[in-house]
């Protein structure tokens, strides 16, 4: 009779292991602590008219000055702001990050991270730490010294974090001439090893020519629309004074725009290196790289414009 109730027990238990592992499976997940995955959304994004990025690296700041975006003071790649605000609206907390890794994580933010300000006018609407660990692809948001979340952009699996994390000079804009091109007045480019190819183009009875021969509109202003769409590589930020040093060697290409305010714009291209992607020149007091599948676009001569007789 015991032993008829004891067999009667097992199942019962085994019965009940079921049960229990039927239950957890399907009402596990909702037990977790739920998240909001807004905490770290900003309020009337579109009011926000200034971005701070601190970190032990330097300070940038992100400012609208009614017209246009500055990073510190130079004005700003409006692609990149476009990336910093979309990152900003769609970034979403997914969990916090484990009891046992807050402590560590937590120090490890406030001495890597990134402190994030945003503001409209002198109000801070929204301030946090992000980090950014390259290895796992994933990036960390904490605010007020609280517990670091796991954050990501909804289907997609990308670094959030490096946004923030970019130097200034990446932030500014690569237009390697950015100015309004309605304003010109003269283009002159000089080759230093052919002075005889060099030109001056200027306006002559409302038309935009180069001096001295019968001029090509048409390849002219391909020519024209090249330089509008040029943009650098990168602007140098690190070893300027080893680039400062090449101003000694020769370069292969000037070329100078003077707009009718009468400042001037040049670019001075240095000799390519062989096997190298870019070729790195000299934008006004700037050193950028330029990639070098333009050069043949930009190294027009004199002969190239000459208007063929029909």
């Amino acid at each position: 009779m015991q032993k008829k109730r004891n067999i009667q027990l097992i199942a019962l238990l085994a019965v009940l292991i079921l049960l229990t592992g039927i239950v957890y499976l399907f009402t596990g997940q909702n037990s977790r602590p739920s998240v909001d995955k807004q905490i770290f959304q900003i309020p009337n994004l579109d009011k926000i008219d200034r971005v701070e990025l601190q970190s032990a690296s330097g300070k940038t700041e992100l400012k609208f000055d009614g017209a246009k975006w500055l990073a510190n003071g130079f004005e700003a790649d409006s692609r990149m702001v476009t990336v910093l605000f979309a990152t900003l609206k769609q970034a979403e907390a997914k969990r916090k990050v484990a009891t046992h890794q807050q402590d560590s994580l937590q120090k490890e933010m406030t001495h890597s991270g990134v402190r994030v300000s945003c503001f409209q006018g002198q109000a801070l609407v929204k301030e946090f730490l992000s980090l950014g660990d390259p290895n796992r692809n994933e990036t960390y948001f904490s605010q007020n010294g609280g517990t670091p979340y796991l954050m990501v952009i909804p289907g997609y699996r990308v670094s959030i974090a490096s946004i923030f994390s970019l130097p200034t000079n990446d932030w500014r804009d690569k237009r390697v001439f950015s100015f309004n091109w309605q304003n010109i007045k003269s283009l002159e480019v000089n080759f230093p090893t052919d002075p005889s190819q060099g030109f001056k183009a200027i306006f002559k009875n409302g038309i935009f020519g180069i001096d001295g021969i019968k001029t090509d509109t048409t390849k002219l202003d391909v020519f024209m629309d090249v330089l509008f769409q040029l943009r650098a590589e990168k602007i140098v930020t690190t070893q300027k004074s080893v680039y400062d040093s090449l101003t000694q060697l020769p370069f292969t290409e000037k070329i100078t725009i003077a707009d009718l305010g009468d400042n001037t714009y040049t670019l001075q291209i240095l000799q390519p290196i062989k096997g190298k992607p870019s070729v790195t020149a000299l934008r006004n007091a700037d050193w950028i790289e330029l990639n070098k599948n333009v050069l043949p676009e930009i190294f027009r001569m004199r002969n190239h414009f000459i208007q063929k007789a029909e």
